[in-house]
């Protein structure tokens, strides 16, 4: 790029505009809905609103659909009796929108960020444990079994063990199989998304390989 800020700026959107989807969004809005909760607010009027982020699917004004994982993995059916998006309300929405959602019969406090809005069809499950390829960005020392370091999977943050690693110890550049546990709820994560783990400077990247829904 040109070091002028305007030049450079017109070929930061090409360069933008030109670059490949990582995602289909098109092929993803034939699928089953499924939204990533980040934020949740009381309306006076309306009641509880929440809103997020449409990775699959697409959701009308009217639909009813799963809302969890709650604290004990349960979810619970919820209709929808509005939806915004960009401060405009609308009757769909599809994926890769972002979106906020009126909910009926539903408190602010049973909601947190990490929660999802599913399709019935789905039968979602919610996980304590699973299996990521890993690789270690930086850690000052070593990484050993019961290493609980905080796991960020789509709006997921929470503390989890390793339970057990293909390698006995790992150091920054290594690589392995690692199993997780979350320390204090079960979470509703797919396999094949990408996780970031951290802990004071540690730093990893991964993608979960399996889920146990069973553990």
């Amino acid at each position: 790029f040109c070091r002028s800020r305007a030049h450079s700026l017109d070929q930061i959107r090409q360069f933008l505009n030109l670059a490949p989807r990582r995602l289909d969004w098109g092929t993803l809005s034939q699928e089953p809905a499924e939204v990533l909760l980040d934020e949740t607010f009381h309306v006076t009027g309306v009641g509880t609103v929440v809103s997020g982020t449409v990775t699959r699917g697409s959701i009308s004004v009217g639909d009813t659909l799963m809302l969890g994982p709650d604290g004990n993995g349960h979810f619970t059916k919820v209709p929808i009796k509005g939806i915004h998006t960009k401060r405009v309300p609308v009757r769909r929405v599809m994926a890769g929108a972002s979106a906020s959602f009126a909910l009926k019969k539903i408190k602010r406090n049973q909601i947190r960020k990490g929660m999802v809005l599913v399709d019935q069809s789905l039968r979602p499950k919610a996980t304590w444990e699973f299996e990521a390829d890993i690789v270690i960005l930086y850690h000052s020392t070593t990484i050993n079994i019961n290493y609980q370091p905080v796991v960020h999977v789509g709006t997921v943050r929470q503390c989890a063990k390793i339970l057990s690693m293909t390698r006995d110890v790992l150091r920054t550049g290594d690589r392995a199989v690692a199993r997780f546990r979350f320390m204090f709820r079960p979470e509703y994560i797919h396999e094949g998304t990408r996780l970031i783990f951290r802990e004071g400077r540690t730093k990893g990247l991964g993608i979960i390989s399996s889920i146990a829904h069973d553990a």
